[in-house]
């Protein structure tokens, strides 16, 4: 029951898809609001000194930074410590939520070589060329995580299926890497996306026994 009530909720996030950037946006003005009443609260009955204000407005902007910065879908998360201390996502949860990622990424990458290929520099086509490795770790994880979540034979093979042709296209993408063709990136970039969503709606009815 718990491992599926985490897919269906990771699951909505990819019928609504929103950058994480922006999630932490939504989050971040309510944390400060309530900071705000705390604050206000306390100080009912006299007036705040400057310092008093510039201490609470400085520490307002470091909780907004903080969730922005965690909100980040490139941005590693310290907070995930090891398994055994009980802070970590356990290996299904965690191969998840590293598909997901990478299919959020995907658009933004594509929106900037489509849009900016001429400011790409060859540090950032490297860090392209870094993205496609991790495109194809992203088929072992899907590969892991079907395991224990599909076990309808035929939805167990589109899913592999999935896998192979994602890992293929991680592979192919060498080639508009070497030739620094941002067009030809890009549309490796788009194939990949569709895969992911074919395997994300072959996840739809997992059963509860997860």
């Amino acid at each position: 029951k718990i491992g599926s009530t985490i897919i269906t909720s990771l699951l909505s996030l990819v019928a609504f898809p929103i950058s994480n950037a922006f999630v932490a946006f939504m989050i971040a003005p309510t944390h400060v609001e309530n900071l705000s009443t705390r604050t206000s609260t306390s100080l009912q009955g006299s007036a705040p000194h400057d310092s008093d204000r510039r201490s609470f407005l400085a520490k307002a902007a470091s909780s907004t930074i903080g969730l922005m910065t965690i909100g980040g879908s490139m941005t590693s998360l310290p907070v995930f410590a090891e398994v055994s201390q009980g802070n970590s996502l356990p290996d299904g949860a965690a191969q998840f939520k590293r598909i997901i990622n990478l299919k959020s990424d995907i658009p933004l990458i594509i929106k900037r070589v489509s849009e900016n290929a001429s400011e790409i520099d060859k540090k950032e086509w490297d860090n392209l060329s870094d993205f496609l490795r991790r495109l194809y770790k992203g088929g072992d994880d899907m590969k892991s995580f079907a395991k224990t979540s599909i076990y309808d034979p035929s939805k167990k093979k589109q899913a592999d299926d999935d896998v192979k042709l994602l890992q293929k296209l991680a592979q192919a993408g060498d080639g508009p890497v070497s030739k620094q063709d941002a067009e030809g990136y890009a549309l490796i970039l788009k194939k990949s996306y569709d895969v992911l969503e074919n395997f994300f709606e072959l996840l739809r009815d997992v059963p509860d026994e997860l």
